[in-house]
C-alpha cells in the first residue's frame, strides 16, 4: 500500500516550514537548469516557483504567524 499525500488543508506549521523553502531551491534548481540548457521557457518557470515561494511565505508570515525562516536566535537559551 503506498501513502497518500497530505491535502494542503491538513498542513501543519512543520509541513509549511519543510514546504515553502523546498519549493523556493526547486525554483532556483529550475531556473539554473534552463540557463544550463539555454531554454528561456525553463528559466521562467524556475522564476515563478521562486517568486511564488517567497510570496507565500509573506502570506504565512503576516496572515497567519506562521514564520518559514526563524532569523532570529535567542542569545539567553544556552541550546543555541
Amino acid at each position: 500500500m503506498t501513502k497518500q499525500p497530505k491535502p494542503i488543508g491538513q498542513f501543519t506549521k512543520k509541513d509549511w516550514q519543510k514546504f515553502i523553502p523546498a519549493l523556493g531551491f526547486f525554483g532556483i534548481f529550475m531556473a539554473s537548469l534552463g540557463l544550463y540548457s539555454k531554454n528561456w521557457d525553463t528559466v521562467w518557470l524556475g522564476f515563478i516557483f521562486l517568486v511564488a515561494a517567497v510570496v507565500s511565505g509573506f502570506v504565512l508570515h503576516f496572515f497567519f504567524g506562521i514564520k518559514v525562516i526563524d532569523l532570529r536566535r535567542d542569545f539567553k537559551n544556552k541550546k543555541f
